[in-house]
Parts: structure tokens; sequence; C-alpha cells
């Protein structure tokens, strides 16, 4: 039977980010917006402390932000205003429940006055359990549109054996090939994938990761 997340671990995240701060964007942000058009607006669905969040609007992009953390939205909003960082918005939210994640892409469709939006989650697959995963890919399935890009960066069964320098709470190393027939049967396409090391590196700690970019049909 796969491993539950009971509770969502929502105490554990409210703790970790009343003490944990991180204002560098991590490789993968630095690498997506690479590829952003200018004008692009960016939806990040489990944004943690706002770090991704917060350098995408930095740069100029309309940024719309979802957690399930309150303690990490509190700051996140926070944080914007103290670095006087304009054009975002934070909500706090379940992405296994369908409401939440409208309520924040339909925000995200309305300031993008018929911009390209972008979506984007990294490092919030493998925090989910099994259901929670099928629930949010069926949740981008209903909400996103055709054309429409999605970037996920997930510890991969790779690095289930590896230490890990936060320990502590539920993850749940994803199968990469299950996890790609779900996006296709949720009428998405792979563009990009690749699996390996040296692209999450923190600390002493250098994850396996998957980076999967998928468009939905």
């Amino acid at each position: 039977m796969p491993e539950k997340n009971v509770g969502l671990n929502k105490t554990y995240w409210d703790n970790f980010y009343k003490s944990n701060f991180k204002n560098t964007p991590s490789q993968f942000c630095v690498c997506v917006l690479t590829e952003l058009d200018p004008l692009a607006v960016v939806v990040e669905l489990g944004s943690g402390n706002g770090r991704d969040s917060l350098f995408f609007a930095s740069q100029g992009h309309i940024t719309v932000a979802m957690d399930l953390s309150h303690q990490a939205i509190a700051n996140c909003k926070r944080d914007a205003k103290a670095r006087k960082v304009n054009h975002t918005s934070f909500f706090q939210g379940d992405l296994s429940k369908l409401a939440d994640v409208e309520k924040t892409i339909k925000h995200a469709r309305k300031k993008s006055s018929g911009k390209e939006i972008m979506f984007y989650s990294r490092f919030v697959m493998h925090s989910l359990d099994d259901q929670q995963e099928i629930d949010f890919l069926q949740n981008l399935s209903s909400t996103l549109q055709t054309g429409e890009l999605i970037y996920f960066e997930f510890r991969s069964a790779e690095d289930a054996g590896l230490d890990k320098h936060f320990g502590g709470h539920f993850r749940r190393y994803v199968k990469v090939d299950e996890f790609k027939k779900r996006l296709a049967q949720g009428g998405f396409n792979i563009e990009y994938e690749i699996i390996g090391q040296g692209m999450a590196k923190y600390k002493e700690e250098d994850p396996f990761v998957a980076r999967i970019i998928a468009r939905k049909s």
C-alpha cells in the first residue's frame, strides 16, 4: 500500500518556515528564467519560502504563487513588501483540492490580460503522497489550457538512499515513468526530461532529481 502523507505535514512546514529563509533562487529557477518570454506570467504551485517566486517577480514577471503553509505565505508577503518586489500574489491552498488550484490560476489569468502563463512546481511532487499526486495532476489537467507549459523538478527514485540535509518530514521518491504516464493520461505531452545529479545541490547534499517540461494538449 502506498505510504500516506499524514496530515500533509502541515505542522512540520509551518514550523520549518518560521526559521528557514533563503533569498537566492534555485538552480532550476535560473534555468527556467532563461526560457521565459519577457512578458510571461508565472504561476508557482508549491512556492515554499518564495525564493523562486520572488526572483521571477524581481525580474519583471507578474507572479502568482500558492503553498499549503500559512507561515510560508505570511513570510512571502512580508518579504515581497520588505524587498519592494511588485506584482506578486500569494495564496494559501492545497494542491490536491481543485477549488484551491482553480482560485490561484483564475487570479493569474485575470492578472495576465491575455499574456502567456507559465506554470512551475519545484520540489513539490516528492512531498505529496501517491493519491495527492494523482489529484494534483488531475487538477492541472482540468485548469491548464491547450499549449500551456508546466515545469517540474522533484526528487526521483534514485535519490531514496542518499543522505539528506533536511530530514524529519514525508518524502515519496517519484518513479519518473509512472509520473510521465499520469501526465499523458491528463493530456500532457513531455517536451523535455532529464534525471541526474548536480542540478539541485545544497551544501553537502547533491540529490538525484528529475526535471520535466510538459505541454497541455
